[in-house]
């Protein structure tokens, strides 16, 4: 094979005997190390800036430092990244508030919700008062409590 690009390259070192044409096995001639070298560098080049059309692959941990860039974009304060698909790639996105999230279904563990408006309706802190869960109609009570009708 001829070695054409990193992808090419062979993880067993002694089965990396040509490099582009290039002869590089034992009592090669000593200008092939040099144009070798050249070849090597130049093949590096072109993974890294992505001309080759190699993959890059990693099984383990990829630590980036500095600025993450897909197709060029960086996206923008408070963006993340949202897939498109297997067959995409991945966009920069603004998800916006919950709804627009999932407007089916928003799970809230812990906190306080103060002032909320839900069907119109303004729902207190939910601090005070009494919370009643019945089969009954409501009746009586105070203003803050709250009465949960189940069938």
């Amino acid at each position: 094979m001829a070695k054409s690009k990193v992808s090419e390259w062979d993880s067993v070192a002694s089965n990396n005997i040509i490099l582009n044409g290039i002869n590089i096995d034992e009592n090669c001639p000593p200008s092939a190390v040099n144009n070798a070298i050249r070849e090597m560098m130049a093949q590096i080049k072109d993974w890294q800036s992505g001309s080759s059309g190699d993959d890059w692959t990693s099984s383990g941990v990829l630590n980036i430092t500095g600025t993450l860039k897909l197709d060029g974009s960086v996206g923008t304060d408070g963006q993340v990244l949202t897939s498109k698909g297997s067959s995409e790639t991945p966009i920069w996105k603004t998800l916006g508030n919950m709804s627009q999230q999932n407007n089916t279904t928003v799970n809230i563990d812990g906190g306080t919700i103060t002032g909320t408006t839900i069907n119109g309706h303004v729902v207190g802190s939910n601090a005070t008062g009494n919370k009643t869960m019945s089969t009954a109609n409501p009746t009586g009570g105070s203003n803050g409590d709250i009465w949960y009708k189940y069938i």
